[in-house]
């Protein structure tokens, strides 16, 4: 696991912060979801590997929602790379979970000395996948199982037979409105968000300064992280003062560098797009006079044209080049 996934799951494994990005992503911002009644899991399950033989696998995260009673695993996958896999990952992710409370149904009625019996034993809970994708990239492979089969020819007539496993997948840059949060999780993903636009990222800030100032420090490690910002990180040090960071500045002083970095490239981009314009002209314009010498048979006057820049110039001033 990467560093910007670490510090991504420990951010988001804050209940506050996790009840927040399930309320915003799946219900419109309402709070169904209350930091209180999310009680954390561990995130190994174990499974099977491709020889058959007993593994583990980790969950980035998995809480369980309990009110009064048990209701539901819900579970978020951090994804900032790409992964055709990930429908059937996902779906194996939660069959695995199905599995484990099966597993522990048989287990309480064998403890208990009693006949295990499905039918009536067994009340599995709803068990929720949500894949958060940070990356630059757009999503655009498969978002369900139904994506990755193969329904040609005969095999056309099995779809929908075939059961099929969406892909519950937020797109930090596409799919999420920030506005729907209630927690500081709308500043970071915000930031997120707008990585690629130093300008809106800085009007964005603008905007908010005020809880900016007030990030944690958790939110500050996910933003300096997903951003690949050594500066940042420096800044941020060098504004700490007393225990406390004086966010505002570190961000002013770093965007100014972003806005100035942006500054430069620009123009080194403009010299490049202006030495090559020249370059291609240049080229045309001598090739323009070798076919004027050749047409004259002067093809002694060719190689020294090619060679000797003061003879080249005087040939194009007499052609008119």
């Amino acid at each position: 696991m990467g560093k910007k996934d670490i510090t991504l799951n420990a951010f988001l494994g804050d209940a506050h912060i996790f009840a927040d990005l399930i309320n915003g992503c799946c219900f419109q911002g309402n709070t169904l979801i209350r930091p209180e009644e999310l009680l954390p899991l561990d995130s190994a399950q174990y499974t099977r590997t491709n020889q058959g033989k007993p593994g583990k696998k980790y969950r980035d995260l998995k809480k369980l929602w309990f009110q009064e009673e048990p209701i539901a695993i819900l579970a978020v996958e951090n994804q900032e790379r790409r992964d055709f896999r990930m429908p059937v990952r996902c779906m194996r992710y939660d069959a695995d979970e199905y599995e484990r409370q099966i597993k522990a149904f048989e287990a309480e009625a064998k403890s208990a000395q009693s006949a295990f019996e499905p039918e009536t034993a067994i009340r599995l809970l709803p068990v929720f996948t949500l894949v958060l994708y940070y990356g630059r990239d757009e999503w655009t492979i498969p978002r369900k199982v139904y994506d990755m089969v193969d329904f040609h020819r005969k095999a056309r007539r099995l779809r929908g037979q075939v059961p099929d496993y969406p892909l519950r997948i937020i797109s930090v840059k596409k799919d999420m409105d920030i506005e729907l949060f209630h927690t500081e999780l709308k500043e970071v993903m915000g930031i997120l968000q707008r990585m690629d636009d130093k300008a809106s990222m800085k009007a964005f800030f603008e905007a908010d300064r005020a809880a900016f100032s007030q990030l944690t420090e958790q939110a500050f490690e996910v933003i300096v992280n997903c951003t690949n910002s050594r500066k940042l990180r420096k800044y941020i040090t060098e504004n700490r003062e007393g225990g406390c960071v004086d966010m505002c500045r570190a961000f002013d002083e770093w965007i100014e560098d972003c806005r100035k970095e942006a500054l430069i490239e620009g123009k080194k981009a403009g010299r490049r797009e202006g030495e090559k314009k020249g370059i291609k002209e240049g080229e045309a314009r001598l090739a323009r006079l070798i076919q004027l010498l050749e047409n004259e048979g002067r093809i002694a006057d060719i190689f020294e044209a090619a060679k000797n820049a003061a003879v080249r110039n005087r040939l194009y001033k007499k052609y008119g080049l």
